[in-house]
């Protein structure tokens, strides 16, 4: 069954079938295989320090608690770094989100893009569909399994289409190339730096001259 996304707004509900873009879908691939010297097919395994090769399939991971034993994945939890447990927010899969926005494109650039989806329109409603076509932006909730990571997504259209782009936040700070640099320790005094190196120099301590 194709994922839906359902929007709701003043002029009634919208709903997309959602098909994932990905690089399989905008050019085609090539997949490589390893073959022997007979023209068999490679498979490809793990060798452990000692020697031990595992295949695929030999190998799986777990979760340990603080004394060593292991606890299933469904009694994991997610935590704060002051160990307060997070709440679980549910699936929007199904469940009539609002947009919000129109918002400015400077929002777009404070993200980075993780996933994209094209959207099929359904049925849309009247506004939004008007709203989209001039170029309109619009933020929406968007998580397709329950999450304590509430990642904004974007919803825009162009000739091509109507687009849900899936971010993740940046936390890379730009600098320009014409700015100044603020130091927050002052320089300390350029003899005193003078002082520590003659101090600390193999010369002066074994009672040589200094240049």
């Amino acid at each position: 069954m194709p994922m839906m996304l359902t929007l709701e707004t003043d002029d009634g509900v919208s709903e997309f079938v959602m098909r994932p873009i990905d690089r399989k879908t905008r050019q085609a691939t090539t997949k490589r295989l390893a073959v022997d010297s007979q023209g068999r097919e490679c498979s490809r395994v793990m060798m452990t320090h000692d020697g031990l090769l595992l295949a695929s399939g030999t190998t799986a991971d777990l979760y340990e608690g603080d004394d060593g034993n292991t606890v299933e994945h469904g009694e994991v939890v997610a935590v704060d770094s002051g160990g307060n447990v997070l709440r679980s927010l549910p699936s929007t899969i199904g469940r009539p989100q609002r947009p919000v926005g129109p918002v400015p494109m400077e929002e777009l650039l404070e993200n980075t893009v993780a996933k994209a989806y094209a959207l099929m329109p359904v049925v849309i409603a009247r506004d939004l569909q008007d709203s989209l076509a001039s170029g309109d932006v619009y933020r929406v909730a968007f998580r397709p399994r329950a999450s304590v990571v509430d990642n904004p997504a974007f919803i825009l259209s162009n000739a091509s289409g109507v687009f849900l782009l899936q971010y993740k936040p940046c936390l890379i700070e730009f600098i320009r190339l014409d700015q100044s640099i603020v130091l927050e320790d002052e320089l300390e005094d350029e003899d005193d730096l003078w002082d520590d190196w003659q101090m600390n120099s193999s010369d002066y301590a074994a009672g040589g001259e200094m240049w």
